[in-house]
């Protein structure tokens, strides 16, 4: 099994942030991923415009998966929903 640790940076906006978050947890039920550990950080300023958005809403997850090829397509899919400004993904060891 692999961990990782997804870093997800949403639209400000409170509700579409956790509509985004929901969409986010039961993709990872869809590819088998268990969540170790989770963290709303909440609304942040961001060092830089992101999508012409000056803040972000933040959300870690850390998330152990068997079949690594399911991440793919779910990353994939997670980064064209348009609430989603940024994703960043670290392989814990």
């Amino acid at each position: 099994m692999r961990k990782y640790e997804y870093l997800y940076i949403f639209d400000p906006q409170q509700e579409t942030a956790e509509q985004a978050i929901e969409l986010v947890k039961n993709k990872y039920n869809e590819i088998g991923a268990t969540i170790l550990n989770e963290n709303v950080m909440g609304k942040r300023k961001l060092a830089y415009e992101i999508k012409k958005k000056s803040d972000g809403f933040y959300y870690v997850t850390q998330i152990e998966i068997e079949n690594y090829n399911a991440l793919n397509d779910f990353e994939r899919e997670i980064k064209m929903n348009p609430s989603v400004l940024r994703v960043l993904k670290f392989r814990i060891d």
